[in-house]
């Protein structure tokens, strides 16, 4: 009984591999399968990393059509096996920022600037906030902006400025601003300034 159930542990390891397979799951299907892109390829990173580099593709071309297969399960119980590795580096992180007469009030993911945080946690608002920070000229999170305006004069009634920002960066790095939304006293007018 004990090896019945190490046998089943070792193939599900192994269909688990196999449906993940880190780092060769993202080469495309035509990766290194032509002669002169192969050459290109050797003149860059030499011979040794060209062999172990076809090798890669040809074990992903074979691998490919039997992983879809087997992988059928996985919508069933709702999870799927991958290995994200970062392949060009970790992403940008970007983050929605509000300003109130230049004082930051909110900003995603800081504990200190925390205004209206369950609205922008809503899982029917997020989405608007993360299309605002990813695409300056987006025409869905404009009813969001003038939403944050009416709120921030109704919470500040100091307020005369309003700034929402789109802060991009790197880990670990200072964002900065890439894009944003601007209301000043007294039309309250939005208007995208980059």
């Amino acid at each position: 009984m004990n090896s019945l159930k190490a046998t089943a542990i070792l193939c599900a390891y192994a269909l688990f591999l196999w449906l993940a397979m880190p780092g060769i799951s993202f080469l495309k299907t035509d990766f290194l399968r032509s002669q002169k892109s192969q050459v290109k390829f050797e003149e860059k990173y030499g011979s040794i990393a060209t062999r172990l580099a076809v090798l890669a593709g040809d074990i992903n071309r074979y691998r490919r059509p039997i992983a879809e297969k087997l992988g059928g399960f996985q919508p069933v119980f709702r999870m799927r096996q991958s290995w994200h590795l970062y392949r060009d580096g970790p992403r940008t992180i970007r983050r929605m920022e509000i300003r109130v007469n230049g004082k930051t009030r909110y900003r995603t993911g800081h504990d200190d600037f925390n205004w209206k945080i369950g609205v922008f946690r809503n899982r029917r608002i997020r989405p608007m906030a993360e299309t605002f920070t990813k695409k300056p000229k987006a025409s869905n999170p404009m009813g969001l902006m003038r939403y944050i305006v009416s709120q921030a004069r109704e919470d500040f009634p100091e307020a005369e400025h309003v700034e929402i920002r789109a802060l991009w960066g790197l880990r670990g790095q200072k964002q900065t601003v890439h894009h944003r939304v601007v209301a000043t006293a007294p039309d309250w007018t939005l208007e995208r300034q980059k």
